[in-house]
């Protein structure tokens, strides 16, 4: 099954708590969605439990754009041998906006298997926080677990407050984390400059292959290009770039 949820709003002052219970039971498998597109001025939380059986899989992507103050609160258990769980996300901010992510991804059983690979563009005064937890309990062995968190600052004001973190209980595992947080290239936007691309629609084409590479592991071409477009209409003085897509 897929499960799409789409959060969005102009309202002038608007609070919103949701929570999302999730099951997957033996040898099912959920696709889930979401985007979060609320006007600017909401103020956004939303806590996701998921629990995994046997052999389940789980696929989560998530967008995050809109409301002054977001916060996603994941949790997922994964109760059951051969469990799989990918969490991926794309984060946008932009003013003041501060977006938040608080992961906690728990290994409770044998021979499971989880990712995360959270990405955020940050502009003006914006910021955001990646809190990652991994926890790999003792007798979960053959566990195989990433974690990724990846930042582009387009602002000197903007800041991101990293935090990957990984607590192992096992002895025979597989686990790797890591984090970055920094501005664009510089090497790569003076190869670009010396091909003759402008300096603005240089640091365009990359700022937008830093999110692309979240956006491709959607595997539904539709919502995929409609969330590229409005990257697209994020960049600082980009309008259209269509043939980018």
């Amino acid at each position: 099954a897929t499960f799409i949820e789409h959060h969005v709003g102009d309202a002038a002052a608007i609070f919103q708590n949701s929570s999302i219970f999730i099951s997957v039971t033996e040898n099912a498998l959920l696709n889930h969605i979401r985007i979060q597109s609320n006007s600017e001025s909401a103020q956004h939380v939303a806590n996701l439990s998921v629990n995994l059986l046997r052999n389940s899989q789980y696929n989560f992507f998530q967008f995050a754009q809109g409301s002054r103050l977001d916060r996603s609160n994941i949790r997922v258990k994964l109760k059951e041998e051969g469990a799989q769980c990918t969490l991926n996300g794309l984060s946008l901010s932009a003013g003041n906006q501060h977006l938040d992510s608080q992961i906690l991804m728990d290994h409770l059983a044998p021979n499971c298997t989880s990712s995360q690979n959270f990405k955020s563009i940050l502009q003006q005064s914006s910021s955001g926080v990646f809190n990652g937890r991994v926890i790999v309990r003792e007798g979960a062995q053959k566990t195989d677990a990433k974690q990724s968190n990846k930042n582009l600052l387009l602002s000197k004001q903007a800041g991101m407050n990293s935090n990957p973190q990984m607590e192992i209980y096992a002895d025979d595992v597989k686990c790797s984390h890591g984090a970055t947080v920094g501005q664009l290239d510089e090497d790569q936007l003076f190869y670009m400059r010396s091909r003759g691309v402008d300096e603005a629609t240089a640091r365009g084409l990359l700022t937008f292959a830093f999110a692309n590479e979240i956006l491709q592991r959607l595997d539904m071409p539709e919502i995929r290009e409609r969330i590229a477009r409005t990257v697209l209409a994020y960049l600082p003085g980009q309008q259209q770039w269509d043939e980018l897509l």
